[in-house]
């Protein structure tokens, strides 16, 4: 029997929120998204995994975050790839500013960057 792991659990914690939301039964779910309800109930209970192309229309269907439930950052530059931690955290706090803060943020940094030069 294979292992049940994290991301597995996450990904079928996701699955069932979703159908709940929605109000769909697993079968309802397999018939949209071209799978069986067998295999709904092995992604929910996080035995199985989805592969990708139903995993991507179980996301359409639910409408779910395909980034969110596997756990991966979400960068509003894709060609760039952020790995320094510090780096991330910055960008997640700039993502978390209401419109006005982020105007009186950017506003800050065009000063401190007249100081620099």
């Amino acid at each position: 029997m294979p292992e049940i792991n994290k991301l597995n659990l996450d990904i079928g914690t996701a699955i069932k929120d979703g159908m709940t939301r929605r109000g769909l039964k697993q079968k309802e779910l397999a018939a949209l998204v071209g799978s069986t309800q067998r295999s709904i109930s092995s992604y929910v209970t996080g035995k199985t995994q989805p592969p990708l192309d139903i995993l991507i229309n179980i996301c359409i269907v639910l409408e779910i975050d395909l980034n969110q439930i596997l756990s991966l950052p979400e960068f509003q530059y894709p060609h760039r790839v952020i790995k320094d931690q510090e780096e991330l955290e910055y960008v997640a706090l700039l993502d978390d500013l209401t419109c006005n803060e982020k105007k009186d943020f950017i506003f800050a940094v065009k000063q401190m960057r007249k100081l620099i030069k």
